[in-house]
């Protein structure tokens, strides 16, 4: 593929962040993805931002971006989505040859928003899906067609918010580590019948940015670049009444790309580390059926404490799963660290999508 991760920086993560604008935020991380990643803003040739005006809370947010990641007078291109999707973008400018090395910028700042429930029901068709309640009832929909369908069962759910929360205590970054047991899980507050308030992220503020690069970039100038092998993306039915609900069918598209791209016959095999969306506890065990991922060590999927453990950023989101991947490949993730060599990176838009993207990301380019 020819694209590398050069670095990456972070400001957050925290439910509130009284103390910084967002500029201030994307400023601090972008200074510490540029040292990193071992660049100034004179080598950067453009920048690619993960922006929606809604979180915001103006439009045309991305006209903010520039100036905290010294972009002026360069080329700034706005994806919609997550912030896998904007790496993903940032990936085949650089495979065009017109690029040496790019910017991806995303951020939160949840604690600005008062109805953060009413901004996400506006995602919804304004005609048939825009219900005057809680924008959760498509995750209820979905949880009860998973465990219909599958072999999962309510509690088995609940744990994936035992093992993430409990990840999440020994990760300096992720302000929701705590230690629950299924039956908190199971008697938190009920949201949308089975789902309780316990089994979705709680929003928190950040700033993430990451430098990609050429690999002749990577040798010049990263000390500790990773590697991109791989990166799919794909999204199921957009109407909600043509779509099965018990899979994720954005997940399995962008997989098999990704797997593709990079040679993967046996996910659960050849790769290491798993960063899934976890954003609510059954998307995490929906998305590893999706991703072919069975049979491996709960240690190393989110080891981290994923969303749940450590928020939910909005577009910025899967940005943070990528700072995971690249600190565990690193050796640097400290008391969540395993033993990795190659990561699956995995981020999904959020209800009422099934948008999706898989990264895979290795700690040395492998021979294609």
């Amino acid at each position: 593929m020819g694209v590398a991760l050069l670095g990456m920086g972070i400001c957050g993560f925290t439910p509130t962040s009284t103390g910084l604008s967002y500029r201030e935020m994307i400023a601090k991380a972008a200074k510490m993805a540029y040292r990193d990643a071992g660049v100034t803003i004179d080598q950067i040739d453009g920048a690619v931002s993960a922006e929606e005006d809604f979180p915001s809370g103006y439009s045309i947010a991305d006209e903010y971006v520039p100036d905290q990641l010294g972009m002026v007078r360069k080329p700034v291109y706005t994806i919609p989505g997550d912030f896998m999707h904007a790496v993903a973008s940032a990936a085949m400018q650089i495979e065009t040859g017109r690029f040496d090395v790019l910017v991806v910028e995303s951020y939160s700042k949840a604690s600005n928003i008062l109805t953060k429930d009413e901004m996400v029901r506006f995602a919804y068709d304004p005609v048939f899906n825009r219900f005057g309640l809680s924008p959760h009832w498509l995750a209820g929909l979905e949880l009860n067609a998973f465990l219909r369908e599958s072999v999962y069962t309510l509690e088995e759910v609940a744990e994936v918010v035992v093992r993430n929360r409990a990840a999440a205590v020994a990760n300096a970054t992720a302000p929701y580590g705590d230690n629950f047991t299924v039956d908190d899980v199971l008697g938190a507050r009920p949201v949308a019948a089975p789902l309780t308030e316990l089994m979705f992220a709680q929003h928190a503020d950040g700033a993430v940015i990451a430098v990609l690069g050429t690999d002749e970039a990577a040798r010049k100038y990263a000390k500790n670049p990773v590697f991109f092998s791989g990166i799919g993306w794909g999204s199921g039915n957009s109407i909600l009444e043509r779509r099965d609900h018990s899979l994720s069918m954005g997940t399995a598209i962008a997989a098999e790309r990704a797997y593709k791209e990079s040679g993967i016959a046996s996910p659960s095999q050849e790769i290491d580390a798993f960063f899934v969306s976890d954003s609510y506890a059954y998307r995490q065990l929906m998305h590893l059926e999706a991703l072919r991922v069975t049979g491996v060590n709960a240690r190393n999927i989110n080891p981290n404490g994923g969303a749940l453990g450590g928020g939910d950023l909005f577009e910025a989101t899967g940005g943070v799963r990528l700072y995971e991947a690249l600190a565990q490949l690193r050796g640097e993730a400290g008391r969540c660290q395993v033993k990795a060599e190659r990561a699956l990176v995995h981020a999904w838009r959020g209800v009422p999508t099934d948008s999706c993207v898989v990264a895979i990301v290795d700690k040395e380019r492998r021979a294609q």
